[in-house]
């Protein structure tokens, strides 16, 4: 009888061992862990044109895992200035890539947001583009040539003359246009482009800026739209490929004013 009441004390014992056994056992992480965050970027050609279809990417993941299903990825555009957005959903082309196919029928500034819902987490990264509109750019350029010509015109039957502007600023209609090129221009180095405008003695907002830049006497010239600052300040980066003089011709527009200035960098 004795032993029997034994038995059934270290059976008892046994199953609280059993039990605590498990308990402990149980992974102390698994209600304490934090979900990785939701990673997105945006990827966008280098080169947007007027009326060509591009392709806008959205690239998603979580930690080092590509996000393959996501619950949403749209894209909202709106250009810059408009209040008006257009939402496009975009198509899931593997690797945590997500695409749309946009045309853009006139150019400008553009803001592009990525909106992710995914895993219970949403993430709207913004970035922004620039459609360039190459026959606007071809109708500045014959502007601008028939400016410069009417303007050697007047200087021949004024019989007077100005020295080459290398810097400084030049007046076209009270506007004023002061190029800051003090600074040391290198080669394969970001470099910031800068301009102050002012009109009428006042900084010139809300203007659209654009730095264009050609190398010696090659016919290729790039422009590269510049982000307006404070006190009419309007800047853009650049990165030049190789050494030698640069011209930078800066491009003010805004209501009836045309505006433009030509200067010279040395790239070292």
């Amino acid at each position: 009888m004795e032993c029997i009441h034994v038995n059934k004390f270290l059976f008892v014992i046994f199953s609280i061992m059993v039990v605590l056994s498990g308990c402990g056992s149980s992974d102390p992480k698994s209600g304490s862990e934090t979900p990785e965050l939701l990673e997105v970027s945006i990827n966008v050609p280098e080169e947007i044109a007027v009326d060509n279809e591009v392709a806008l990417e959205a690239i998603v993941s979580q930690g080092k895992e590509n996000v393959e299903d996501a619950d949403e990825v749209k894209f909202e555009i709106r250009k810059v200035g408009e209040e008006d957005s257009e939402m496009i959903t975009a198509s899931h082309e593997g690797k945590g890539v997500y695409v749309i196919k946009k045309t853009f029928g006139e150019g400008g500034k553009y803001m592009v947001t990525a909106h992710v819902t995914a895993r219970s987490m949403h993430n709207m990264p913004s970035e922004q583009i620039t459609v360039e509109d190459p026959a606007a750019a071809e109708d500045e350029n014959a502007h601008d040539a028939k400016e410069e010509t009417e303007h050697e015109h007047s200087e021949d039957g004024e019989n007077h003359s100005h020295g080459e502007n290398s810097g400084g600023h030049d007046h076209h209609s009270d506007v004023t246009i002061e190029f800051n090129d003090g600074s040391d221009f290198k080669v394969n180095e970001k470099a910031v482009l800068s301009a102050n405008i002012n009109s009428d003695n006042q900084p010139l907002t809300k203007a659209t800026v654009r730095f264009e830049v050609w190398f010696e006497n090659e016919h290729n010239h790039e422009y590269v739209t510049a982000v307006e600052g404070s006190n009419g300040i309007y800047t853009s980066e650049k990165t030049f490929s190789k050494a030698g003089t640069y011209h930078i011709k800066v491009h003010v527009e805004k209501g009836e004013i045309h505006d433009h200035q030509e200067n010279k960098i040395e790239v070292k």
